[in-house]
């Protein structure tokens, strides 16, 4: 090696110094970024929680007219979409931030868990059909708030994705896997918009907030759902799956153990 090949040793020091200090630099400006937005989530809670009390008690009305109603009913889903979203935000941040526990209750009735979220869905304009056929008797020592999320972010996608000038047909259905876990489906066939077989593979290579091109032409959306989805299955130590072909439908399937045992990842 001539002279002028040599390499400075100082000078590769002083690079590596610099490298350093600015990947410290960026994992400090990303976490006080993370930060604000579960302290802004935090604060947007309140506020859209008193909206929905106040649609809510003028919807117990009576003598209101028809349009008004349909307004109102309006106005409550929109409240509704807009908390989901923010809940999802402030899980999201918490869950990379290490923060996040789930709030494990025994013996809890999954049924009632599709009941009301069956009540929910089913009277939509944009539903054409919803069939729940859950075995009634499976009882679980889950968080129970979390797995209404996930259900409700899967309905709630099949509710949205459908093919053009359809309405969704949503099959949910909950089932005993084996003498340690169950099942429960979320199936959108055959109105569904369905995935092909490389967005399915990009939906399953957990990349963040990934939404496939197909469902970017028909509806708004963050990509928080799917990923806050399968990380909720996954700490209540269970799985999130998908099936799904384009122009068919997807079908959802969340296997979760009778008795939760939370997992760190």
């Amino acid at each position: 090696m001539s002279a002028d090949e040599s390499v400075n040793p100082s000078s590769e020091m002083g690079q590596n110094s610099k490298d350093n200090s600015e990947e410290v630099r960026l994992t400090r400006l990303l976490n006080l970024y993370r930060e604000w937005i579960g302290a802004t989530t935090h604060e947007l809670r309140g506020p859209l929680s008193s909206a929905a009390m106040a649609l809510n008690t003028v919807m117990q009305r009576s003598d209101l007219p028809d349009a008004v109603t349909s307004s109102l009913r309006t106005a409550e889903r929109s409240v509704a979409e807009m908390s989901d979203l923010v809940q999802d935000m402030f899980d999201i941040i918490k869950l990379e931030l290490g923060a996040f526990e789930l709030s494990l209750t025994p013996n809890v009735s999954v049924y009632e868990i599709f009941e009301g979220i069956t009540e929910e869905f089913a009277s939509q304009k944009e539903v054409l059909s919803f069939r729940s056929v859950p075995d009634r008797s499976i009882v679980a020592t889950l968080d129970e708030d979390r797995i209404r999320q996930v259900i409700r972010n899967l309905v709630s996608n099949a509710v949205k994705y459908t093919q053009r000038g359809k309405q969704a047909t949503i099959a949910i259905s909950m089932r005993r896997f084996d003498n340690h876990y169950f099942e429960i489906a979320v199936d959108d066939a055959p109105n569904g918009l369905g995935m092909s077989s490389t967005d399915l593979y990009s939906l399953n290579s957990h990349e963040p907030f990934w939404r496939s091109p197909s469902a970017k032409e028909i509806a708004t959306g963050t990509g928080l759902g799917v990923q806050l989805s399968r990380s909720l299955v996954e700490r209540s130590g269970g799985s999130l799956t998908y099936e799904s072909e384009f122009g068919k439908g997807t079908k959802a399937t969340i296997k979760l153990p009778y008795i939760s045992e939370p997992s760190v990842r």
